[in-house]
């Protein structure tokens, strides 16, 4: 009998022994930069830090799958997205066989001439200035100025350099630091909510001097690349009763695209905005 006991005791002891050694492991497995392992941590290194987080990802190539959804209707989409840096992106809209329905180009690096372009392959028709506009409006359903957003879709807070912080803390839980900014390109106010452990940006709330609030939420965190990016972006109109969701199938991180893929293949003929 004292055997017996003896044995279950040794047990006992062997299991509280495993287990505080799995708690121990999960503790030490917390990134060095969390909020774990500093007292304080002051607006300016956090951004730094995310800054350096974010210069890893140089450009992106994925498909997507793209859900509109407005007061009176709700569409799906297939497209297929090149992001390079934070001022260049492409965006194919397909139809069921692949085959483009409309193009979009814009590079911001072209500050002298024309930034962006609209291709529709039905009509070989190349759409300029406020006629793009227009033609996203006619696709897309919603009315969005898809430039403003190339840093979000590469999971980047926009604007982050120039933002002036003006407040930060921890929640009550201790595992998200909320941080609150202003941008002085249009006074707007930036409500960011960012992973303490991890320093991944979970969200964003952009409040205009109208009033307007423009949300973005970065979700389903995979590996791609060796870096982790959001699989799935929200960004919330509430003025207008809007939610555009795009959905990333196999991305590709930082496989170099090259200048060609942001150029425009019509006919024997190619259209560069470098040359407009």
């Amino acid at each position: 009998m004292q055997a017996r006991i003896f044995s279950y005791r040794l047990l006992a002891a062997f299991l509280f022994l495993a287990g505080s050694m799995f708690l121990s492991s999960c503790q030490s497995a917390a990134p060095k930069d969390s909020h774990l392992n500093q007292e304080t941590i002051s607006l300016e290194d956090l951004r730094g830090r995310l800054l350096d987080q974010q210069s890893g990802l140089a450009d992106l190539k994925t498909f997507v799958h793209t859900t509109v959804e407005t007061k009176d209707r709700k569409r799906s989409l297939r497209q297929a997205l090149l992001v390079r840096g934070p001022e260049t992106l492409r965006v194919d809209t397909l139809s069921l066989l692949g085959q483009p329905l409309g193009v979009y180009i814009f590079s911001g690096q072209n500050l002298e001439g024309q930034r962006a372009v609209f291709y529709e392959p039905g009509r070989n028709r190349v759409f300029l200035g406020v006629e793009i506009r227009e033609m996203l409006v006619k696709t897309l359903g919603i009315e969005l100025n898809l430039e403003e957003f190339v840093s979000v879709f590469a999971g980047n807070i926009p604007r982050l350099e120039a933002l002036k912080l003006i407040g930060g803390a921890l929640d009550q839980e201790g595992t998200v630091y909320q941080l609150t900014g202003v941008d002085p390109a249009d006074k707007s106010r930036l409500e960011i909510e960012i992973d303490a452990y991890s320093l991944l940006p979970g969200s964003v709330s952009r409040t205009l001097r109208n009033g307007k609030v423009i949300r973005v939420l970065w979700e389903d965190y995979r590996i791609a690349g060796g870096r982790e990016l959001p699989h799935r972006i929200v960004i919330e109109f509430p003025s207008q009763s809007a939610r555009l969701t795009l959905i990333y199938t196999d991305p590709v991180v930082n496989a170099g695209i090259p200048d060609e893929s942001f150029e425009l293949s019509i006919g024997d003929k190619k259209f560069s905005l470098s040359q407009h």
